[in-house]
């Protein structure tokens, strides 16, 4: 995926209660941040807490945050509760049909996608700049303030690749 191209929709089961979540009805209350990732990555361990950040920092009406799992539902759950992960985390079905169809290239990949459904913002692995600059891309899209999401995080590496 690359910025500017239609997100391709999906509509997948979370991890705690099974609940299927589809982009598209997302997209209508505003728009969604989709971090894929799998358990065993570090970069995706350090990266999540950040989309943490970003779930509390934002208003929950307005924007959706999601994880897209490459694992299963008892490890996902696991996961999250190691990592104080909140929002849904999602299971990619059928051989991670999801993941191939937006080609990530390294997990973690984060995508922000507009009301429009259009990729407006993207990355992979983790580095704080880049929580920054969704954090920023975010507020922009939102008409709020930005949120600082990486104060008092010395103790995290700036830069983890995927």
């Amino acid at each position: 995926m690359t910025i500017g191209e239609r997100a391709p929709d999906f509509a997948l089961a979370d991890a705690a209660q099974g609940a299927r979540h589809d982009l598209a009805t997302a997209l209508r209350h505003g728009p969604v941040v989709a971090g894929f990732y799998k358990s065993s990555c570090e970069a995706s361990q350090i990266a999540f807490p950040f989309l943490e950040r970003i779930y509390q920092a934002y208003p929950k009406d307005r924007l959706s945050v999601w994880g897209v799992a490459q694992d299963s539902a008892n490890i996902t759950r696991s996961f999250s509760r190691r990592r104080g992960i909140t929002f849904p985390m999602l299971i990619d079905e059928d051989e991670y049909a999801t993941s191939r169809a937006y080609d990530i290239p390294a997990t973690p990949a984060i995508f922000l996608i507009d009301t429009e459904g259009a990729v407006v913002w993207q990355a992979a692995g983790f580095n704080k700049v880049g929580m920054d600059e969704l954090s920023g891309k975010i507020a922009e899209l939102l008409g709020v303030e930005k949120a600082d999401v990486v104060s008092h995080t010395d103790d995290t590496p700036n830069s983890v690749p995927g």
